[in-house]
């Protein structure tokens, strides 16, 4: 941002400052004139920065400094000044044109926007996505939350709905014997499967105490994010475990019959990079497997200490709270789960507060609203196998 462009918000937000004094006196005739000056300068704030935008693209996405000279702005300087911004903005402190004016370059320079956000945003207001220093750490403790997302075929998208063309694992021809000299002939065709997905938006509100919001940056942070985290992995598993159990069930009374899974109702190639994914009931059965000498069935994950694997697969636990079993049958989905299914999310979450509306104004709170846009969509139901486990106690 050159000085330019500085000085014209600084008189643009002086010139506001005076509009909102002549109302309060009700002066409406000093205020009406002093609109008229506050769209001049608009207008000029607007031409300044069409004008320095064209010559940041004409020197290849390269910001201008005061003297108008080129400079690389350091991203890390602006990920900290636009997150001090939206820690702001949920504080429901005012926002400046200049404030304003950083969350346009971050959102251009880091996320291009994907958020669609409203850059006129009001004094107070946010609707503005996660910085990504935040983003990492909402990942971060999803893990940590078993986010089953890690488990499936993540693609980001920037769009409401589309389509995509994969490739499907069918069955092929060999190449045809040519003598010399023979003419070659044309061959079988890839398989190609059409996907079309259409986001969705899902979102939640958290109302945060006066003291939580007078509390340190840090410590408003880690609440936040932990909030988040939990509730996204929560919903992203939620609609994955729905399309699994839209499979239909195979019953499996033992070890045998899931190595039958393994080894004839999958593809080898997809076998090989299976998974077991079940519930706490049945990772309790299979940890208390032994073979004819005493010794456990599943064997400890060095890579990964605390995950076990059977048959060199990795075993994935869900709490029966969110995976129940039935009976004594416990869920045992077997299979690739990335070639089962596609979650196309529209990257990065949103957050907006309020102190006026829902029961922030009652309680004298402040709400924030957090939202997130994605779509689940089956690919390939041959790659996982939908097994109910035999749980009951051997006598």
């Amino acid at each position: 941002m050159t000085k330019e462009l500085r000085a014209l918000l600084h008189k643009l937000e002086k010139a506001k400052e005076e509009v909102r004094g002549f109302l309060a006196e009700d002066k409406t005739t000093e205020a009406k004139e002093k609109m008229d000056e506050v769209r001049t300068l608009q207008t000029k704030v607007d031409l300044q920065r069409e004008l320095e935008e064209n010559e940041v693209r004409s020197l290849g996405g390269r910001e201008l400094n005061d003297d108008g000279k080129v400079e690389e702005r350091d991203m890390q300087e602006l990920e900290k000044e636009y997150t001090g911004i939206v820690l702001r903005a949920l504080r429901r402190r005012p926002i400046s044109e200049e404030m304003r004016s950083v969350i346009r370059e971050y959102e251009k320079r880091a996320v291009m926007n994907e958020g669609e956000t409203n850059p006129a945003i009001p004094d107070g207001d946010v609707g503005i996505v996660v910085p990504q220093d935040i983003q990492t750490r909402i990942n971060t403790l999803m893990r940590d939350w078993n986010d089953l997302s890690q488990y499936v075929t993540v693609e980001n998208v920037t769009a409401l709905s589309g389509s995509r063309v994969l490739e499907t694992d069918a069955d092929m021809t060999p190449f045809a014997d040519v003598d010399e000299y023979g003419v070659i002939q044309a061959t079988d065709n890839p398989k190609f499967t059409p996907i079309s997905y259409k986001v969705k938006k899902r979102a939640g509100y958290l109302p945060l105490t006066n003291e939580l919001l007078a509390d340190n940056d840090a410590n408003l942070i880690g609440y936040v994010t932990n909030w988040i985290a939990r509730k996204a992995a929560h919903t992203r598993n939620t609609h994955i475990l729905a399309l699994l159990n839209t499979l239909t069930p195979k019953a499996l009374a033992d070890l045998k019959a899931i190595n039958t899974v393994l080894n004839v109702d999958l593809d080898p190639a997809i076998s090989r990079s299976a998974i077991l994914l079940t519930n706490q009931d049945g990772f309790n059965w299979l940890d208390n497997q032994v073979d004819g000498n005493g010794r456990p069935i599943l064997m400890d994950d060095f890579t990964q200490p605390g995950r076990k694997l059977f048959k060199g697969r990795p075993i994935a636990v869900v709490s029966n709270r969110n995976l129940p079993s039935s009976g004594t049958n416990a869920p045992l989905f077997i299979g690739n789960l990335k070639q089962f299914m596609v979650l196309f999310n529209r990257r990065f979450f949103e957050l907006a507060s309020t102190r006026e509306g829902g029961d922030a104004w009652r309680r004298d709170t402040t709400e924030l609203r957090t939202i997130m846009r994605d779509d689940y969509v089956q690919w390939d139901g041959a790659s996982t196998v939908y097994g109910q486990l035999d749980i009951t106690p051997t006598p």
